[in-house]
């Protein structure tokens, strides 16, 4: 991500390391604009007397509000959150920082500020089938492609409001919103106050991003998640940051660019809160839990997810590539009900993560069905570090390698396992019952590059094939920037 840089003066032309596509063209316009109202002004010689004509000093440390929190130093408030992270700084916490340049550099203020950055992973795996699984789900293609191609802008337009826009270009071939929201800080009975298109408060691994995942994918549980959603939220964290709240209301179902549309219905409401029930400088235990319920707007709910690997985006109903190996299909609905229970802890170089998840579909003048999953994931760092656990959105978000790759340095090493079960078969809806067994390993190269080596045997409970056994082997190439 790029840093806060000394603002340059007016008629400096900007050098060859300062220009950075895309901001390159925005400061080009910018100046030959600045430049060009000036000489029509003043076709004479400079003053650089004129106040208006100095560069501002260049922002202190002291002069730069830094944390997301908005308690309160003496008279002065903390800035509202940029919502794009930066670099992680320590091995146990780390904050949104208000970074970013302002966008003009005669601005008498330091808004608005933009900010750059994204990442990419670049997947292959392929999956080896026993002749059940092919009945039951047909040939599966080996597949390499980018699952993520993800770039972001954020940053303030005042001290107390910033923004987020997110796309990802390897959605489905094209490109397709992620987070797209304002956040106003300084609210009255909250922390902050989100509108727009963003990820429900809905479960641990859900509110981890792509990228902080301990495996490739989020367990199967995931399929039961609201996700992204266009609604508005208030979140926050308890006196000294020792938990997380937040609760939101959202319309539903919402597509990839953020839209929702039906006759009936269509409203939602989403919470989550998580306590640390011990944090010390050597254990951490993080309890969580979360209610979601909604009357969707197209009357149906749908269940259904891949065993731990695909690049094609799911989402896209069209697209060939990693079939559901369950899945409930439309399921005609009134409302629905979804509850999650989350465990979480650390010691040292060894952490361990698990929810449990279940919901409760409501019918038209047909019994209630009712679909549950968990999973339970540890990761153990041989090199030594510990993951970073992040305060203010109650997951853990990375690993920074006490040496990079290079240099004599090896970067961090961490051995991974889980295991997951997801049973969506009840009455008459038989959509099939999965289990996956998950052993891994991630390769920190350093705080912005990974690479991860999965594999998954998957044992299957298909309503038209009963028992099917498949392999997934996997690996990405992970950069952040």
């Amino acid at each position: 991500m790029l840093e806060s840089k000394q603002q340059s003066d007016l008629l400096r032309s900007p050098t060859a390391s300062e220009m950075r596509f895309p901001e390159s063209i925005l400061v080009s316009i910018v100046w030959i604009s600045c430049c060009s109202a000036q000489i029509y002004a003043q076709p004479a010689a400079v003053d650089n007397s004129d106040p208006l004509l100095v560069p501002p000093p260049a922002p202190t440390a002291a002069s730069v509000p830094q944390a997301i929190t908005t308690a309160e130093n003496g008279n002065q408030q903390e800035a509202a959150p940029s919502v794009l992270e930066a670099p992680r700084t320590d091995l146990k916490d780390y904050e949104f920082v208000q970074s970013g340049r302002p966008l003009f550099s005669n601005s008498q203020t330091e808004y608005p500020t933009l900010e750059w950055g994204g990442f990419l992973q670049l997947d292959t795996g392929w999956i080896i089938q026993d002749q059940a699984t092919v009945d039951a789900v047909g040939k599966v293609n080996t597949e390499t492609g980018l699952r993520r191609v993800r770039l972001r802008a954020s940053g303030n337009v005042s001290k107390a409001t910033s923004y987020v826009i997110d796309l990802d270009f390897a959605a489905s071939g094209h490109p397709s919103f992620r987070d797209v929201a304002v956040i106003f800080s300084d609210a009255k009975f909250v922390d902050h106050v989100e509108a727009g298109y963003f990820k429900q408060p809905f479960g641990m691994d859900a509110e981890s991003s792509g990228r902080e995942l301990l495996f490739m994918e989020r367990q199967l549980p995931f399929a039961f998640a609201p996700f992204r959603q266009t609604g508005l939220r208030g979140f926050g964290t308890f006196p000294d940051e020792n938990g997380t709240y937040a609760f939101s209301a959202y319309k539903t179902p919402t597509d990839s660019y953020g839209v929702s549309s039906g006759n009936n219905g269509g409203w939602a409401f989403a919470t989550r809160e998580t306590v640390l029930l011990v944090n010390n400088d050597d254990v951490l235990v993080h309890l969580g839990g979360g209610y979601s319920f909604g009357n969707p707007a197209n009357n149906r709910v749908r269940y259904a997810v891949q065993p731990g690997f695909f690049v094609t985006d799911p989402s896209d109903n069209s697209a060939t590539g990693i079939p559901a190996f369950v899945d409930t299909g439309n399921i005609p609905t009134d409302n629905f009900h979804l509850f999650n229970l989350e465990l979480a802890s650390q010691y040292g170089p060894f952490r361990t993560q698990a929810e449990y998840r279940w919901s409760i579909v409501n019918r038209p003048k047909m019994a209630p069905v009712n679909f549950s999953g968990g999973y339970f994931q540890a990761g153990l760092l041989l090199t030594g570090e510990s993951a970073v656990y992040n305060r203010k959105r109650g997951i853990f978000s990375g690993v920074i390698p006490d040496e990079e790759f290079g240099d004599c340095g090896f970067g961090a090493l961490e051995l991974t396992a889980g295991w997951a079960i997801i049973d969506l078969n009840d009455l008459d809806i038989q959509g099939g019952r999965m289990q996956t067994l998950t052993f891994g390993l991630n390769w920190y190269l350093n705080s912005f590059a990974r690479v991860i080596f999965n594999m998954i045997p998957v044992k299957l409970d298909a309503p038209t094939v009963g028992r099917a056994d498949s392999l997934v082997l996997s690996g990405r190439l992970q950069l952040e920037f």
